[in-house]
């Protein structure tokens, strides 16, 4: 028997810090979103594609 314990701790951040936080989250979100477009475009030029059915494709979306 498996027994899950669950805390509850919170902490305090100064404004300026949590701002620099979030500032820093939504600039590597950005990095990861180019590197993704990037490493697309280098398929496409090495043609590493795959093609699928528009059918196919909406099923496993």
């Amino acid at each position: 028997m498996n027994k899950t314990a669950v805390m509850e701790e919170t902490i305090e951040i100064p404004k300026n810090e949590y701002k620099f936080l979030k500032e820093l989250y939504k600039t590597i979100k950005r990095q990861q979103f180019l590197f993704r477009i990037e490493e697309s475009e280098k398929n496409l030029k090495a043609n590493k594609t795959k093609k699928i059915t528009p059918d196919k494709f909406i099923e496993s979306i």
